[in-house]
């Protein structure tokens, strides 16, 4: 009895707090401000359950570098979603330009909510969520999640990994 009481009492210690960490992506990201943003990856943070992209970007009118923190989905979705450490390493030793559309934040810090990232070769794109910041943030693509020249790559189709148990993605793999 005892020790369901100290628990009890743990739980209710703790869930408030991880409640707070978690935040609303609508009071922290503004989907009337979509922006694009052209530059280069200088770090990736994979964490949970939101990870960032740090990428340099130079101003057009002065040539100032600013450095923005991209917020992403957790790093079990940025892999199935194809954007793997091999891929965002070859991007950073290769200072790989890329363009990432995203939802500035609404206090106006260098930070914004990333959607898709281009790669210098302007022909793939990886989807690094779906839904904007006024949809269900966050949501894995069902499949397509790099395309090259439009065409999905199977190697990177989501169906049938893990992830929240695969919700949503039942009886889909037809292998």
């Amino acid at each position: 009895m005892k020790r369901t009481l100290f628990a009890v009492a743990i739980a209710m210690t703790v869930l408030p707090i991880a409640a707070m960490a978690h935040h609303s992506f609508a009071a922290e990201y503004d989907s009337s401000k979509p922006m694009t943003l052209i530059g280069v990856i200088n770090k990736v943070d994979q964490q949970n359950p939101h990870g960032f992209i740090y990428m340099n970007v130079t101003s057009p009118a002065n040539g100032r570098i600013t450095n923005w923190a991209l917020e992403t989905p957790g790093p079990n979705q940025l892999v199935r979603n194809g954007f793997t450490r091999d891929l965002y390493k070859e991007m950073i030793d290769n200072k790989e330009q890329v363009t990432v559309k995203a939802y500035a934040a609404r206090d106006g810090a260098k930070r914004a909510f990333a959607e898709t990232l281009t790669r210098a070769d302007a022909r793939t794109v990886i989807t690094i969520s779906v839904g904007g910041v006024t949809g269900n943030v966050g949501r894995a693509p069902q499949s397509g999640s790099v395309t090259i020249d439009g065409v999905v790559q199977p190697e990177a189709d989501a169906r049938g990994r893990g992830g929240a148990g695969g919700r949503g993605q039942r009886g889909t793999n037809p292998q």
